[in-house]
């Protein structure tokens, strides 16, 4: 095999000086621009330092106070809500059926589910015939009272009797005892008259005796009444309880809304406090806000404020300031923060604002759902008139 060789002719005395020529007259600028680029990032590179430095400085000395002085507050830290009312179980049994569907609308009153009410029924049977049965307590109380009355009015006339024969037994003791004295009857009638003085008297103390003690039955008779009166109102009492405890088998929608999907099925055992379903009040909403505590210096209650949905780009709501929170949010967490002891690093706090919808257009207020993020603006120079804008 042949290799194929080209010879490179050495290059010529004068075509070698002019390029080192050429080379020495670059060299120089080269070096040039290399130096003002080192200097134009040097200069770059302090511009930067100082500049940090200064924001280190300025921007927590005056930043707060330049936010705060904005006209309009901002923050995308916002979303829709509303008064969810959660539907819980308030008495023990088996779901008889559920009478909603997932998502549905429903009123103020509807049925929403059904817990087999066989045991709370006769319940309810129980105390009504407990109930029966104490008014008839009291009835008989009466009846013992009204034969009280009858007896006493005996007692008295019993007593009125034997009066009558004692004053005839002491008119006979004053006849005997003038006649033995002009001789005309003996001692022994006298004696007689004195010992039917005698014998009425103590049947006169008899029955006066026996009318005390009826009477004084009247009185016991009347402490039963009470007795029975307050027995009767306890049975009354546990009646109402039954019926209540049977009227909370029907599960009833609090207001008007939509259900979410149900939490129980039917056949389900449910105990008290367990959560059945719950309403949302559509389409009553409205908006929070959870600003920073550096904006809130002029947001006052009744301003106006603009609201952007975020799933409905280029709709514009109108609102107010209804409402602001009276703490952080910080403060109603489970564990609040405690920076007394250790490192601290200063962070601004949110605060809620609730903002009321005040126009809302049409078409969107049954597309409204809670927890929709909101961009919310608060127009601190404004103050929300009757349409809110």
């Amino acid at each position: 095999m042949n290799a194929i060789v080209t010879e490179l002719s050495p290059k010529s005395p004068r075509e070698t000086t002019a390029r080192g020529s050429i080379d020495d007259t670059k060299a120089p600028a080269a070096d040039t621009r290399k130096f003002r680029r080192r200097s134009y990032l040097a200069l770059a590179r302090t511009a930067v330092i100082v500049g940090g430095i200064g924001l280190a400085v300025v921007v927590p000395l005056g930043w707060g106070q330049w936010v705060a002085g904005f006209t309009n507050q901002s923050t995308d830290n916002a979303y829709l809500r509303a008064d969810i009312a959660p539907i819980s179980a308030q008495v023990a049994g088996t779901i008889r059926r559920v009478a909603v569907h997932d998502f549905e609308r429903v009123h103020k009153g509807d049925l929403l589910a059904e817990i087999d009410a066989s045991e709370y029924q006769a319940k309810v049977t129980r105390a009504s015939a407990a109930v029966a049965a104490g008014e008839a307590a009291i009835r008989n109380v009466d009846s013992r009272l009204r034969l009280q009355q009858r007896l006493i009015a005996q007692a008295e006339a019993g007593i009125s009797a034997i009066a009558a024969d004692r004053d005839r037994a002491q008119a006979e003791h004053a006849r005997q005892t003038a006649l033995t004295r002009d001789g005309w009857s003996t001692n022994q009638r006298l004696e007689e008259a004195l010992a039917g003085i005698k014998r009425f008297e103590a049947q006169l103390t008899e029955k006066r005796a026996d009318a005390a003690a009826t009477r004084e039955e009247v009185s016991v008779l009347g402490t039963q009444r009470e007795q029975a009166e307050a027995d009767l109102a306890s049975r009354k009492a546990e009646l109402a309880l039954a019926e209540i405890e049977l009227a909370r088998t029907r599960i009833a929608a609090p207001s008007d809304g939509v259900v979410n999907s149900s939490s129980v099925r039917t056949g389900q055992y449910v105990s008290p406090g367990m959560r059945v379903i719950s309403v949302v009040p559509l389409p009553n909403v409205y908006v929070v806000a959870n600003y920073k505590e550096t904006q809130l210096g002029k947001v006052r209650v009744g301003q106006a404020v603009s609201i952007a949905v975020d799933m409905f780009p280029g709709e514009t709501l109108y609102g107010r300031v209804e409402r602001i929170s009276p703490a952080s949010g910080s403060e109603f967490a489970l564990l609040p923060p405690d920076n007394a002891t250790g490192n601290f690093t200063k962070v601004a706090q949110r605060i809620a604002v609730r903002i009321a919808l005040t126009d809302v257009p049409d078409g969107l207020k049954d597309l409204l759902r809670p927890g929709m993020s909101v961009l919310s603006t608060i127009h601190t120079d404004q103050m929300a008139d009757a349409t809110g804008r």
